[in-house]
């Protein structure tokens, strides 16, 4: 079986490589390309073709609520997963519309993974 391929965009460096670190640690997943910011993330991701993106909401030049419609255009099969330090019913409300599958708190990263899971299983 093919491994899943992991697109990370955030503005952190230490972020995107704890990403990176904690997806690396399982055998069937892997990266296949990082981003600092939404239009950088837009710019690549066709190229890329990734299987799975997580997606920062603050980030410099383009935010990931801005960048997720462009994303889900250029790949509608490709699950997007908010994964940011905000939380709230609100911010999951406009992440569903504008496409995103979940939203998961940085201080929840322990449920990236299985959230990454289930969705790819759609």
């Amino acid at each position: 079986m093919p491994k899943k391929r992991v697109f990370v965009v955030d503005d952190s460096p230490v972020m995107r490589s704890m990403v990176c670190r904690l997806f690396e640690s399982y055998a069937d997943c892997e990266i296949a390309g990082e981003a600092e910011n939404g239009r950088d993330a837009i710019a690549r991701a066709a190229t890329i073709k990734p299987d799975l993106i997580i997606l920062d909401l603050n980030m410099p030049v383009m935010n990931g609520l801005e960048a997720a419609p462009l994303l889900r255009q250029a790949l509608p099969k490709t699950p997007v997963i908010l994964f940011t330090v905000h939380q709230g019913e609100e911010l999951e409300r406009m992440a569903l519309a504008v496409g995103i599958g979940a939203v998961v708190s940085k201080d929840e990263a322990a449920k990236l993974v299985p959230c990454a899971r289930a969705l790819l299983l759609e």
